[in-house]
């Protein structure tokens, strides 16, 4: 008996280890798996966080802070507040938040980026009501250029079109009240209202030599987002946006387009103000498939990165050419880069806006936020758009005249090229145009036009000698 229990004793110190390190091993296994499971949902949130658009997005991102407030020196500014508030005749009209979010929005304006602003409560909320559903005013993209409000362009059919705003005319007020200084947001809230109600911009626009009033009544906004008819052989394609709709008016024009057979395609993006990234790179795949279509350049880990279009293309070897203007912003200079790196496309028409950065909404504890510039965006040769813009092959501008004729010379010397591929080969084959060297030409060839007058001139006083 003895010798038994003496033998189940020695087994019980043999088995029982053995089978706690058995429970702990099919734990730590259960919960890696657990681990496993819940980063891998991580990831696939953060992927989805991370699809940027041409249109601002939405992300709460980790608080941190890399200033240390002990070496920042604030007493100007608390010098300030005491003396407003010791001093200030309406003392019954202080109010303290509003001076928070003024000091803040100070604070956000002082960066220097127009696409970087504060919005506090009342205007983040208008914004993401404006974001998220339909709204209703004049259908015009603006942006800040030269610390004006400029439009960008006014959208195919829309009221500001209609009306007779131009690309490149810039705001200098709405409703009589001065646009100096105004953020692109506090300018969106003040032109859009009701349907029906009119809203009165006034305008200086180049080769005018006064301002303009321009009376827009406002509406509902519906863009077509695809148009497309066939010019004899050509085929036309009018993206005004690229907007929600835009893939799937593309795709619908594309498989209609495949059966006419054409012998070349134009794709017009003047007066596009951009849209979606992700749509862009879809629709670039019809031309230029398994290629890098845009890259990204960040601060942030996942920010830095390239937009490959897909494998098959219905168009890869089509003859190609993008029609471009002052008007063509954001994800139309992607395209139109694109094309040029690629030596794909031959790009006409005038330089385009210079919208090449991506916004990020950042939300604040008290319902503000800051919308703040994270990216940028270059072409496949990594050439910088931001401020710059895409130089065509060829410039050719519209005047108000040939408008009013109805006359499009940038069409037609489109339609010329497509009829004549050696010569769209040969402008392919050479050097990429750019902006620097674009306006370095134009200096050279002003100071010839002015040798030119002056020796004229000379001439006039010798002969009148």
């Amino acid at each position: 008996m003895v010798h038994y229990q003496r033998n189940m004793r020695f087994i019980g110190y043999l088995v029982l280890p053995m089978l706690g390190f058995l429970l702990g091993w099919s734990l730590s296994v259960k919960n890696q798996q657990e681990i496993s499971k819940q980063a891998a949902q991580l990831l696939t949130e953060e992927t989805k966080t991370q699809e940027i658009t041409a249109q601002p997005v939405t992300i709460k991102p980790k608080r941190f802070r890399k200033t240390d407030p002990s070496s920042i020196d604030m007493d100007i500014f608390w010098e300030a507040w005491g003396a407003a508030e010791a001093s200030f005749l309406y003392k019954d009209k202080i109010k303290t938040q509003d001076q928070v979010y003024g000091a803040t929005k100070g604070m956000v304006k002082a960066l220097g980026d127009p696409y970087t602003t504060f919005m506090d409560p009342t205007d983040n909320a208008k914004f993401e009501e404006n974001m998220n559903g339909e709204f209703q005013g004049i259908g015009a993209e603006i942006g800040i250029r030269d610390d004006r409000l400029t439009v960008v362009t006014p959208l195919k059919g829309t009221p500001a079109e209609l009306s007779g705003l131009k690309a490149g005319d810039q705001i200098w007020q709405i409703d009589e009240e001065s646009t100096l200084g105004i953020s692109i947001e506090e300018a969106v809230q003040q032109i859009r209202g009701p349907k029906g109600e009119k809203v009165t911009l006034t305008v200086v626009r180049k080769d005018e030599k006064k301002p303009i009033d321009i009376i827009i009544v406002r509406d509902n906004i519906v863009i077509q987002s695809v148009e497309w008819e066939m010019k004899g052989d050509i085929a036309l394609i009018t993206i005004s946006s690229f907007g929600n709709n835009v893939l799937r008016d593309f795709s619908k024009a594309v498989s209609e387009i495949i059966l006419e057979e054409p012998a070349g395609i134009i794709i017009d993006l003047r007066n596009n103000p951009g849209g979606l990234l992700t749509d862009t790179v879809k629709i670039a795949t019809e031309f230029v498939p398994g290629k890098s279509i845009v890259k990204t350049r960040g601060l942030q880990f996942g920010q830095s990165g390239d937009y490959v279009s897909g494998r098959e293309g219905a168009f890869s070897d089509t003859p190609l050419i993008v029609l471009v203007n002052g008007g063509s912003a954001s994800a139309s200079e992607i395209f139109a880069g694109a094309m040029q790196d690629y030596r794909r496309a031959v790009v006409l028409g005038e330089k385009t806006f210079g919208k090449g950065s991506v916004q990020q909404v950042v939300p604040l504890s008290d319902g503000s936020s800051i919308k703040i510039t994270i990216m940028e965006w270059l072409t496949p040769d990594e050439r910088s758009i931001h401020d710059i813009g895409i130089q065509p092959h060829e410039v050719i501008e519209v005047t108000s005249e040939q408008e009013k004729e109805d006359f499009d010379p940038v069409m037609e010397r489109a339609i010329i090229l497509l009829n004549t591929p050696e010569e769209i080969q040969t402008i392919l084959q050479g050097p990429i145009p750019t902006v620097e060297e674009a306006t370095e030409k134009a200096k050279e060839e002003d100071a010839i036009e002015i040798e030119s007058l002056k020796e004229e001139e000379q001439n006039e006083l010798d002969s009148g000698e």
